[in-house]
């Protein structure tokens, strides 16, 4: 038993993972339906009282396949909880650290592309995610899903809020999912050691902002699509070969 009390109308099924501000479980309603149960931790809740607001105003302003939405909140003896959209898959973290998957060039341009594509759909809506990560994507082996819109924010040029914070964080997931096969030598820089090819090499780089930053969405996605795209000639013929 998870808690003394279900929350009213529904059952906890599993406790997916946790963070600083919250844990995940899932659960089905009366109907067998699963949810997303986000319960925030209640001394977290507290000290940051607009955290879980904006998120909520956020979630309910978006509308795309890839996003979970937000469909109810619970306010009950068990604690304070939101209803999401449940989103099949595993995470990046655990296909890389618990199933040790090595990824292909095709499931890292499928991953890479189906990214972007969120981004650019929540840019437009002036959203900027600030914690993408391997822990906050699913996979089901065709689709991802970006979940923990928790410190997303509006965008705000005054207080320095641009999408262009997300675009670190895509490259670190891409790095991630590059070095899944990587089996060398892990004190030198990955642009060192990695078998990249230039536009490869020199479009993370802009992505991690080693080298000039990118100027908005669209130009770190063609940038992605056209160095990522697994034709002959993108990707070296010995890359994932160690």
């Amino acid at each position: 038993m998870w808690f003394r009390h279900d929350p009213a109308g529904y059952h906890i099924l599993s406790r997916l993972g946790g963070g600083r501000y919250g844990v995940c479980y899932l659960a089905e309603n009366t109907e067998g339906q699963q949810f997303v149960l986000k319960r925030f931790r209640p001394r977290q809740q507290k000290k940051y009282p607009d955290d879980h607001r904006h998120e909520a105003v956020i979630l309910s302003g978006l509308s795309h396949p890839a996003v979970p939405a937000l469909c109810g909140i619970i306010n009950s003896p068990s604690g304070y909880f939101f209803v999401l959209e449940y989103k099949k898959g595993k995470t990046l973290k655990h296909w890389l650290f618990r199933d040790h998957k090595v990824f292909s060039d095709s499931e890292i341009f499928r991953i890479g592309s189906q990214l972007f594509d969120i981004l650019i759909y929540i840019h437009s809506r002036s959203v900027v995610h600030r914690d993408i990560s391997i822990a906050n994507i699913t996979d089901d082996g065709e689709h991802i899903s970006l979940l923990d819109f928790g410190l997303a924010r509006y965008t705000d040029r005054d207080g320095g809020i641009l999408p262009s914070l997300d675009f670190p964080y895509v490259g670190n997931v891409l790095l991630y999912l590059l070095c899944s096969g990587y089996k060398g030598d892990r004190k030198k820089p990955w642009h060192e050691v990695l078998p990249l090819t230039s536009a490869q090499k020199h479009c993370l780089l802009h992505m991690v902002e080693l080298e000039e930053p990118f100027h908005d969405t669209k130009e770190a996605a063609e940038a992605f699509h056209s160095s990522f795209f697994p034709h002959e000639g993108n990707f070296p013929k010995e890359h994932f070969l160690f």
